[in-house]
């Protein structure tokens, strides 16, 4: 696996880990509904996330096609992007956490819960803006940009539901420890400041 590849699994991590939208939904459906609400949270969850990769991997690889300055300027409102999610994180951990439990609303069947981690992932338009600004700047001059692209948004669906998947089902047993606001907040802080590290250091890398 080369240094590349482990940069952007770092980061991907470190933004799966980041309490959001996605999060709520498994922590509300995992004290619901046990971990059979979990695997069918998360399954929807990555069926978006798949829906999103296959979508943005295709569009970019026909844009970057079309112009070879076209990277160079993703790479740079991909580097003020991460600049910008490391500002927001460190700005939040300074407010009042919110209840996690109390983001998400209830669920009953199956089919409900599937769909509400679909529509959680599917209607997120950050997960966009991530895939188009941040995808780039991973892909090496010669490489072939789609199958490049398809396999950094397949890491990043993998860890994103590996992760969902190890919360879900630990969430009703460290429930306190991992929802507490104070964790969550230096879970925050710590994650602002590797983005900013990793904004300047793609803002200052040469193309």
């Amino acid at each position: 696996m080369d240094a590349q590849i482990l940069a952007f699994a770092g980061i991907c991590l470190l933004l799966a880990v980041t309490p959001g939208p996605d999060m709520a939904v498994v922590t509300k459906n995992a004290l619901a509904h046990g971990r059979r609400g979990v695997l069918l949270t998360t399954s929807g969850i990555a069926l978006a996330l798949l829906i999103w990769v296959g979508a943005t991997a295709v569009g970019l690889a026909a844009l970057l096609r079309t112009s070879s300055d076209l990277l160079s300027v993703l790479k740079l409102v991909g580097a003020a992007y991460l600049a910008y999610l490391g500002v927001r994180a460190l700005m939040d951990s300074r407010q009042k956490s919110i209840d996690l439990l109390a983001t998400a609303p209830p669920v009953a069947a199956a089919h409900a819960v599937f769909r509400q981690g679909f529509l959680s992932c599917i209607t997120n338009p950050k997960l966009g803006v991530f895939f188009v600004t941040f995808l780039p700047q991973f892909v090496a001059p010669g490489q072939v940009v789609l199958l490049r692209l398809l396999e950094l948004g397949l890491i990043f669906a993998m860890i994103g539901w590996v992760w969902m998947n190890a919360y879900g089902l630990l969430i009703t047993r460290i429930r306190d420890v991992i929802t507490a606001p104070r964790v969550r907040q230096w879970m925050q802080r710590v994650t602002g400041v590797v983005l900013l590290g990793f904004g300047a250091r793609l803002a200052l890398e040469r193309v």
